[in-house]
């Protein structure tokens, strides 16, 4: 998946300078929900402008105590959005839409009393819509800084191998107040230079 997110951004970026003069040619790079981010942005109209947005994150390891049992974690973060930004008053406020790309995982190995089993917390859907509303404002002379606050529209999602009907009952349970709680927030903030 980070290959398949890696190409359809080297490919954006390529049609991108292909296609548009390289003044109008913005590369940015900064932090996001899902770790470091790196975009490529490009004028499409005074007020409209489109941007290929990919973030992602070291692997996080880590053992840690949950209800009593011992839980040996692994979470991976990784995004691909592809963005219309919308300057209503061209100026440095913009909103964005866009479809959100993730194969973002927290996954576990559980030691319950002898008895282990794997779980995982997952977007239910991979492919998503995600609005935003923020800002690029200049700082000096091409440089400008960054940042968007939104919701990717799909709930998170509860899976495990295990064989016991209660754990199972739990999750379900989870999986049920996790379906009240329809998008995840998204926050990224960076920095740009404009060609």
């Amino acid at each position: 998946m980070k290959t398949l997110l890696s190409s359809v951004a080297l490919v954006a970026l390529a049609t991108t300078g292909s296609a548009q003069d390289i003044q109008d040619v913005t590369i940015g790079g900064g932090i996001s929900t899902f770790g470091l981010a790196v975009q490529g942005e490009f004028d499409v109209a005074p007020q409209l402008k489109a941007r290929a947005n990919l973030m992602g994150a070291p692997s996080i390891d880590d053992t840690f105590e949950l209800d009593d049992d011992e839980v040996d974690g692994e979470a991976d973060f990784v995004g691909f959005a592809g963005l219309s930004d919308y300057y209503p008053l061209q100026n440095a406020c913009r909103f964005s839409g866009c479809l959100f790309f993730t194969n973002t995982e927290i996954s576990g190995s559980v030691d319950n009393e002898g008895d282990p089993y794997e779980a995982d917390i997952k977007f239910k859907n991979e492919v998503a819509p995600m609005i935003t509303t923020g800002f690029s404002a200049p700082i000096a002379d091409q440089w400008s800084f960054y940042g968007d606050v939104g919701l990717i529209i799909s709930p998170l999602e509860v899976s495990s191998d295990s064989a016991d009907t209660d754990i199972q009952d739990d999750i379900d349970d989870l999986n049920g107040d996790l379906e009240d709680i329809p998008v995840f927030p998204y926050v990224g903030f960076g920095v740009s230079y404009k060609f």
